[in-house]
């Protein structure tokens, strides 16, 4: 996948996750505050660090239709 397809598909992702996250503001809560969000495709292991290497927490959504918490 080329850079700006992967730009795209990220884009698209954010605001399908803002649509979601309207209709459901319960996963607002299970979020830890101040978290780095990083979605991942449903068919992909979890394999990521929890902490960013910014120091920030990491909260990966795990992307198939809808928004599940993945950790």
């Amino acid at each position: 996948m080329r850079k700006d397809e992967i730009v795209k598909k990220n884009i698209s992702l954010v605001f399908d996750f803002l649509r979601y996250v309207t209709k459901h503001p319960e996963l607002i809560e299970k979020l830890p505050d101040g978290c780095e969000l990083e979605f991942l495709d449903k068919d992909l292991p979890l394999f990521e660090p929890a902490i960013s290497p910014e120091g920030a927490q990491k909260a990966v959504l795990r992307v198939d239709h809808t928004f599940d918490l993945a950790t």
